[in-house]
């Protein structure tokens, strides 16, 4: 269930000066840099997230090598992975709202767009701030997906805690979380390279507003 989630890198540092107020770019660096902080909270959660999914990975196959004579201890770890799993949402939601703050941020770009006063400055800080929303579309995309598989696992752990449930239905969940599991991992794959992406064109953004 690793995400391999990547941090976007704002390296832009143009160090420009300029006479008659900020120019294009110095405002582009002030909004990258205020950007980046803003999603220090969703960097900040990656370790944890993962840790924790490598633990509950771990929780699931040991409750999986139990026998039904050792329901006590399955009860155990299957409530440990619940628990594990809610923390989890909780991270996930501290992470959205790190990226909701930083699209708000990056808004300001409206503002270097408008005080532009060439075409084809104005054309490649709109490309910028296009490319920017399509990363933070991503990332909505792969936290509905993860939000889903957090909720098709916590379905598996019940099931797990309750002695009822026979093989062949914890067969067909387990099936249904590896199958949303590849969904995220889509969505964490296409996350990246919107990331990519924009860094690519942000570098090339800034190499021509250097030039200017």
């Amino acid at each position: 269930m690793k995400r391999s989630m990547i941090a976007i890198l704002f390296s832009s540092a143009l160090l420009l000066s300029a006479c008659s107020g900020p120019t294009p770019g110095e405002q582009l660096d002030t909004v990258l840099k205020d950007t980046f902080e803003a999603e220090k909270d969703y960097r900040d959660t990656q370790g944890e997230m993962e840790k924790l999914e490598k633990n509950e990975q771990q929780l699931f196959e040991s409750i999986m090598a139990l026998t039904q004579e050792q329901q006590d201890e399955v009860k155990a770890q299957a409530e440990e992975a619940m628990a594990s799993a809610d923390d989890r949402l909780a991270l996930l939601e501290q992470e959205k709202e790190s990226m909701g703050t930083a699209e708000e941020t990056f808004n300001e770009i409206d503002t270097v767009i408008e005080e532009a006063k060439e075409n084809e400055v104005k054309a490649d800080l709109t490309a910028l701030k296009e490319k920017m929303q399509e990363r933070f579309n991503a990332h909505a995309d792969f936290a509905a997906a993860y939000e889903n598989l957090t909720s098709l696992q916590k379905e598996l752990y019940e099931m797990l805690l309750n002695e009822e449930t026979d093989l062949q239905m914890l067969q067909e969940k387990t099936a249904e979380v590896n199958e949303q599991n590849t969904k995220v991992q889509e969505a964490v794959t296409v996350f990246n390279e919107q990331t990519e992406q924009f860094n690519e064109l942000k570098d090339s953004t800034i190499d021509n507003l250097t030039e200017e």
